[in-house]
């Protein structure tokens, strides 16, 4: 597959070298103004420092003010960027995918890239061949770059705390960075926030090889360890960070994982002064109840195409409260629309403390959800065009959106099968007003698609049965 994807660039790292991404770096670079400021960091994957390094020497190459933030998460490297009002950002990371992959993300003058820039960078690369020694290659600046140094965590961690501290927020809770960027910076900032909170930490020691979990924290089954230590420890609370800390999940005190859907109904109504005449944003694959909640507390529910620029991006253009997308990332308006898992765990400790609710009474609030998780087949990419057409001709006669794939409207819930941003595979995800809803829908939609749906019905029995 190639590395250059719809939201980001992502790929095994047997496909990407150093020049790449001094080539990316160079044409970030031609993106801003001559000499304007460009922050660039990088998660804790063991070839982020080399890959960083390359797409520096890119930056100051093509004539920007580079700034290393070194190792740093993904949220801390965007308000650095707001914080200083620099023209771009741009992240080595991988984020939740395994170790043996690499990334990058980035952003022009706050906003992330549209499809149709990633591709103009492709585009770029493979037309210049790379960037050629002294910049001979895509262009030469008009003048000469820079490079300095700045470590943003303490101004990020003074920031969250002018914004949330408070000694109402009580109990016990456990956190869990994965090995990932938040290891050691989470707890000591959760507790310099949360004063009367007692903070203990799982797997809190970087490791770029994430041999403690799977750097992906959206999953229950990575997220073992950190229950047993929320039931063993008497916690509150458990909170679970992905491999670059803009993804968060959480424990309940009785050791159960909240589904996305159950966090985001939290969110939601710790926000429900503030939603009458504002907007929503929430990926297509959102259970209907969340964008039914919202709409009944006044607020304006919109449905966007999953991935974390394209959730982002709507923010900005709608000047929206609130996103969510069901991997995880939470955004917010008062962060100029961008996510941030730390932020989000404030937000919940913060709004629990005012209702005088626990976790579990709130996600017991949460009326029964009849969803799927993602249910992922692999495809190769050159076949999914057609398996998506057949499902527009097997179901025809039913309400269709192509806003992301195809989502088919059951009347009690609905079906929607999309590409998979990050690999070669084919996403289903299904709800229904019901238990008996649900089976019927994904039982009917996989009839309607033959020998893929062979390989669905036995996927889906699997998952209701709790197996992996």
């Amino acid at each position: 597959m190639s590395v250059y994807k719809a939201c980001d660039i992502r790929g095994a790292v047997d496909q990407l070298t150093p020049e790449l991404y001094r080539a990316w770096g160079h044409w970030l670079a031609r993106q801003v103004p001559p000499g304007a400021g460009f922050l660039a960091g990088g998660d804790v994957r063991q070839t982020t420092e080399v890959f960083l390094a390359a797409l520096i020497d890119g930056l100051v190459e093509g004539g920007a003010a580079a700034v290393d933030l070194g190792t740093v998460p993904t949220p801390v490297a965007w308000f650095a960027g707001q914080h200083l009002g620099a023209a771009g950002v741009a992240v080595v990371t991988a984020s939740h995918s395994p170790p043996d992959v690499n990334g990058l993300k980035w952003s022009v003058a706050g906003r992330p890239p549209a499809e149709a820039q990633i591709q103009a960078l492709a585009a770029a690369v493979a037309t210049d061949g790379g960037l050629m020694a002294g910049g001979a290659a895509m262009g030469a600046p008009t003048r000469p770059g820079s490079r300095t140094r700045m470590a943003p965590l303490a101004a990020y961690e003074q920031a969250l705390g002018r914004r949330w501290r408070t000694e109402a927020v009580t109990g016990r809770a456990v956190l869990d960075p994965g090995s990932g960027c938040w290891a050691g910076p989470a707890a000591r900032i959760l507790r310099a926030v949360f004063p009367a909170l007692a903070v203990t930490a799982i797997h809190d020691v970087p490791d770029g090889r994430f041999r403690a979990r799977n750097p992906d924290s959206s999953r229950a089954e990575h997220l073992t360890a950190l229950c047993a230590a929320v039931v063993a420890q008497g916690a509150d609370i458990g909170i679970a960070f992905d491999g670059d800390g803009d993804r968060v999940s959480l424990v309940d005190g009785e050791g159960v994982v909240l589904g996305p859907e159950e966090t985001s109904w939290v969110l939601v109504q710790s926000l429900a002064p503030e939603w009458p005449g504002r907007t929503f944003v929430h990926d297509i694959k959102c259970s209907d109840r969340i964008a039914a909640e919202v709409r009944r507390l006044g607020g304006q529910p919109e449905a966007q195409r999953s991935g974390h620029a394209f959730i982002r991006a709507r923010m900005i253009e709608k000047q929206a409260l609130f996103g969510a997308e069901v991997s995880g990332h939470y955004f917010y308006g008062e962060l100029a629309g961008g996510d941030d898992g730390l932020f989000t765990a404030c937000r919940v400790l913060d709004s629990l403390a005012r209702t005088g609710l626990s976790l579990a009474a709130a996600r017991r609030q949460v009326p029964p959800i009849y969803a799927t998780p993602d249910l992922r087949l692999p495809v190769p990419v050159a076949e999914q065009e057609t398996w998506l057409a057949q499902v527009r001709d097997a179901f025809a006669a039913r309400p269709q959106s192509a806003l992301d794939g195809v989502r088919v409207d059951f009347g009690d819930g609905w079906a929607l099968v999309r590409r998979s941003v990050t690999a070669a595979e084919l996403t289903f995800r299904f709800e229904g007003d019901s238990a008996v809803a649900l089976d019927r829908i994904v039982a009917e939609f996989s009839r309607g698609l033959g020998g893929l749906g062979a390989r669905l019905a036995p996927l889906y029995a699997r998952q209701k049965a709790g197996e992996p």
